[in-house]
């Protein structure tokens, strides 16, 4: 299945416009903006769009990647730069095969064009993708979402259909990873393993695990009720601490 194609806070109405023709050659067709800082239905975008007006008609405006991605169980994100994580960037070939294979919806994420992707927003993707060049490594970003919709529309040939139901097994979906490693960061916040100053590296470390776990729904229910389970837990055993201690202090004034 070809991906959504979300854009993070685009400048340029020109490059909406274009990155709409784009799609429309290589046979996409959902876009997603992510906080525009353009309008991506001005007089501009539509005149570079040509004949993929319809493209931009329909175009998604949301406010958060956490949107963006809804339903969504792989996500690959672009970037130029190392970010000194647990994550190592990769060429296009391998993230791609293994994004198109999937049969549920999936999305690759561009950022903006004087910044690219932050670290925060490159985590919500299990794999990240740069495009070699030359000594010059600045692309503009329509550029960049051409060469990613070309690679993704001849790789898409090489997937025999039906490859990914073969299984049976549904992928958990990455918003719903987010929000299960929040829970569980707050746990281990309050139990001492996380703490305020290596929350943020750690947590990274504890997503790269469970991205390359390829969880499955069912997995990542286990795994949240664990935490729903110790979490039970660790409230019962404050209430008996704050009842013991209310107890020994009625015990002391009897006195």
């Amino acid at each position: 299945m070809l991906p959504r194609i979300v854009l993070v806070e685009t400048q340029g109405a020109l490059n909406v416009g274009s990155i709409a023709r784009v799609m429309m050659n290589f046979g996409f067709n959902n876009l997603i903006l992510v906080n525009p800082r353009c309008d991506p239905q001005s007089e501009d975008a539509f005149k570079m769009a040509t004949h993929a007006k319809e493209i931009l008609t329909n175009a998604k405006i949301v406010q958060s990647l956490e949107i963006a991605l809804q339903n969504c169980t792989r996500v690959v994100a672009t970037t130029a730069q190392e970010r000194h994580r647990n994550r190592q960037l990769e060429g296009p070939e391998l993230p791609f095969k293994w994004l198109v294979q999937s049969s549920t919806p999936n999305a690759i994420i561009f950022g903006a064009e004087d910044r690219g992707l932050s670290n925060e927003e490159l985590e919500w993707a299990q794999r990240w993708v740069r495009i070699s060049t030359g000594p010059y490594q600045t692309l503009n970003l329509a550029q960049t979402v051409a060469i990613c919709c070309y690679e993704l529309f001849g790789v898409q040939d090489q997937i025999p259909e039906n490859l990914s139901k073969k299984t049976g097994v549904q992928e958990a979906k990455i918003d719903r990873i987010n929000q299960f490693l929040e829970r569980w960061a707050d746990q281990l916040q309050q139990v001492g393993f996380l703490h305020s100053h290596t929350r943020t590296e750690r947590t990274a470390k504890l997503r790269s695990i469970l991205y390359r776990s390829a969880l499955s729904q069912n997995d990542l229910a286990l795994l949240e009720g664990i935490v729903s389970q110790n979490n039970w837990a660790l409230h019962t055993k404050q209430q008996n601490n704050h009842k013991n201690l209310l107890d020994q202090d009625g015990q002391d004034t009897d006195r």
